[in-house]
């Protein structure tokens, strides 16, 4: 068996299911496998998978049992996988028409990982071409420390630094296929119970340990921009959850990056002013918060001056980061200018607009 594609199931809308598992289904050969694993779905995602486990050979379904999160899905499909590489999918997002030939082209490459591009779409996936790429493109053996130090501190301008396309988006674990025995061998997985960001957490981890990593230029994974998504869904337990991912990168900086200033200095510029974004847009002042006007103002201050966030604030800097869309919020978050926060960052359109403008403002010469 040379490649295992596990799809990630729960709760999904029927007609993405469908589309995810036909368009894989299709491509099956008997060097592949396709693992639909469901974590104990409420609706009918459970009984859809079954339907086409019976009717594909090359397609298992595995219920979890009990619910565990999408990390405990990831590490069931680590252990369950027959195939010497191995793809995570999400279930309502599309692979490429010629994803399995491709992939099985390059099986006998002598990586631990490689790289893929991936596209977003809405309503229709974009039209596509069969692969053409004759070769990888091996990435330098320090590639590997850069892109764990990108992960950990989601670091875009890394990207460019190693040549890679804005396509590649290597922090999410549907953005490469790993060798299954270069993860076992380094006992690598998926942060059990983190809700967030738990592919970072991951990779920060997998790419420090890889030693050979390649890149291959083609557009393998369409990933379904939806505008109901959890990423754009109100959370009510948000802080606990990035207390736990902050306690997960604090690891790897203790275990990889013990004393490195530059490191550091990223992780807080980059990744915990992503929190604070996120904690502004999908809790403080998300259109859903049920609290109160006057609850919600206390939850903003006690926030802004806790740690790490209050010095993360205090000292970000856009040119070491190249988020310039950041600084509006980050000076009205300054100004503790919670009303004026508060009628924009919870309009997505808006926040967009703004924050797209400013950054324009901010950029000129």
């Amino acid at each position: 068996m040379k490649l295992t594609i596990g799809t990630a199931v729960y709760n999904l809308d029927e007609p993405f299911l469908r589309e995810h598992i036909e368009g894989i289904a299709r491509q099956l050969t008997d060097e592949t496998e396709l693992l639909l694993i469901d974590d104990c779905s409420t609706n009918n995602s459970g009984a859809i998978c079954r339907e086409y486990a019976e009717q594909y050979d090359r397609i298992r379904y595995i219920n979890m049992g009990e619910n565990g999160g999408l990390s405990a899905v990831r590490n069931r499909t680590i252990a369950e996988a027959a195939g010497e590489w191995i793809f995570f999918a999400d279930g309502d997002d599309l692979l490429s028409d010629h994803f399995v030939e491709t992939a099985l082209a390059f099986s006998d490459a002598p990586q631990d990982i490689i790289i893929l591009e991936r596209l977003k779409f809405v309503d229709k996936k974009p039209d596509e071409q069969p692969c053409r790429v004759t070769a990888l493109n091996e990435l330098p053996a320090e590639a590997g420390r850069s892109l764990s130090i990108s992960c950990l501190c989601l670091d875009q301008t890394i990207t460019r630094q190693l040549g890679l396309p804005s396509r590649a988006f290597y922090h999410a674990a549907w953005g490469a296929l790993y060798r299954k025995a270069f993860l076992v061998e380094n006992g690598l997985l998926f942060p059990v119970g983190q809700k967030k960001a738990q592919d970072s957490v991951f990779n920060t981890k997998v790419y420090y340990c890889a030693r050979r990593i390649a890149h291959l230029p083609y557009v393998m994974y369409f990933y379904r921009n939806n505008p109901g998504g959890i990423t754009r869904r109100y959370s009510a337990n948000l802080p606990d959850i990035f207390a736990m991912l902050i306690g997960h990168f604090e690891t790897c900086i203790a275990a990889y990056y013990p004393g490195d200033d530059e490191v550091r200095r990223r992780f807080n510029n980059q990744r915990i002013m992503s929190i604070v974004m996120d904690m502004m847009r999908l809790n403080i002042f998300h259109k859903d918060n049920p609290k109160s006007k006057a609850e919600r103002k206390e939850d903003f201050l006690r926030f802004i001056d806790s740690e790490p966030y209050k010095s993360a604030i205090a000292g970000f800097d856009p040119k070491q980061s190249d988020r310039f869309e950041w600084l509006l919020v980050v000076s009205l978050i300054r100004k503790k200018r919670f009303a004026t926060l508060d009628r924009f960052v919870g309009n997505d359109k808006a926040f967009r607009l703004l924050s797209g403008a400013y950054k324009r403002l901010k950029k000129r010469p």
